[in-house]
């Protein structure tokens, strides 16, 4: 009978993905051997001669199977990382990615810029798993150190099953005090004008963040396999130019907009940056509109300054 240790499943492992040419085999051999011994990928070099018993090999081999169908690693291990915060991630949500984090970043060099005094809203459209809204909720205290302000997050989206998901992971990860200070709220991107939710935030809102669908039907039908297959569409698909759910979001977010400082901040595709751009001094008539890259060089983040 073989005996495993964590070196002889290893290389097997990692042959046997590239044999059967799974994306990153070393990547998805080592992390979901980690998942099962429950090591870091550091401490599994330090453990090579630890012979694995019958129910960490079954489990193993049970997600050594999940991922020769592609499915994702976080989908397999449900969970993913962001930022400073592990996430309980399904089918039902967009896996984050790290390009997002860029949005938080930018949300808190803008509010350091803007220093205001009182209370701070943030506004989250399609929150998904929730990662943008929790990440900035688990580090503004740490980010921002202004006396006499306080801060609230409202997180929304479309789907009442994701919207548990962002509320689940929120109430996991944030202390009482913080989790106090998250909303969330099932809509179609924003509530209608008719509100209680309007006429509590008209016109108060001062940072805007979303990652909306962004993909078009054209670029929709070249995605790998493990995006096209797994992750939802909804989370994805736009329409037929990628750009119809930013110009929704646009057309009905203005009676939201504080006049003291409020920016929107939106994750894009590099090829749809320009003409996002120009739609944005369309619709908004922001006083500035610019497009920062991400760590690859390529246009990711908008930056309308209302």
């Amino acid at each position: 009978m073989q005996i495993w240790n964590v070196k002889s499943i290893l290389d097997w492992a990692i042959n046997y993905f590239k044999n059967k040419e799974i994306p990153h085999p070393r990547l998805s051999a080592e992390l979901l051997l980690s998942s099962v011994l429950k090591l870091t990928r550091i401490n599994l070099y330090l453990s090579y001669n630890r012979v694995l018993n019958k129910q960490e090999l079954a489990l193993y081999k049970k997600y050594i199977l999940k991922r020769l169908q592609h499915v994702p690693i976080q989908y397999i291990l449900k969970e993913a990382y962001f930022r400073k915060i592990k996430l309980y991630v399904d089918t039902g949500v967009l896996i984050p990615r790290p390009e997002t984090e860029l949005i938080v970043d930018k949300a808190f060099q803008l509010l350091k810029d803007n220093p205001a005094m009182g209370k701070i809203n943030i506004l989250e459209i399609g929150t998904g798993s929730g990662a943008i809204s929790i990440s900035i909720a688990y580090e503004i205290s740490g980010e921002l150190e202004i006396p006499d302000t306080s801060w609230q997050i409202v997180a929304t989206d479309n789907n009442i099953g994701v919207l548990g998901t962002a509320e689940k992971n929120a109430k996991s990860i944030l202390d009482s005090s913080k989790f106090e200070n998250m909303e969330f709220i099932e809509c179609d991107l924003v509530p209608e004008t008719d509100t209680d939710f309007f006429k509590r935030f008209e016109r108060k809102f001062n940072i805007i963040v979303s990652n909306p669908p962004y993909i078009s039907e054209e670029d929709y039908k070249n995605l790998p396999r493990e995006i096209k297959e797994y992750e939802p569409k909804s989370a994805l698909l736009a329409g037929e130019t990628g750009l119809e759910v930013y110009e929704k979001i646009l057309s009905r977010i203005k009676p939201y907009l504080s006049p003291e400082f409020c920016y929107i901040l939106f994750e894009t595709d590099p090829g749809k940056s320009v003409p996002l751009k120009e739609m944005s001094e369309d619709i908004i008539s922001p006083k500035i509109v610019t497009i920062e890259k991400d760590h690859n060089k390529k246009d990711r983040i908008l930056i309308i300054e209302t």
